[in-house]
């Protein structure tokens, strides 16, 4: 998958269990590494959101990330693509 740098990429974030009664601390870390939340799922840990390309390997640092998951983008053929 191609990353563009100057298009913000959808993606969830998933804090450690370690980390989960710390949530807030590891959000401000998130949004300081440059994520735009969209949705927090505190119950489950998980964060929904935008960044940067070029921020990305940062957000993956942050204390608390367990994993970051890229948003892939899901179509169905156009109408002028031909049938299988």
């Amino acid at each position: 998958m191609s990353l563009n740098a100057k298009r913000p990429i959808a993606l969830s974030v998933a804090v450690d269990e370690l980390h989960l009664g710390r949530l807030p601390q590891v959000i401000e870390a998130c949004r300081a590494a440059g994520l735009q939340i969209d949705q927090v799922l505190s119950e489950i840990g998980v964060l929904t959101g935008k960044i940067d390309a070029a921020a990305l390997e940062e957000l993956r640092r942050v204390a608390g990330v367990a994993s970051v998951e890229i948003e892939r983008e899901v179509g169905l053929p156009g109408s002028d693509d031909p049938p299988d």
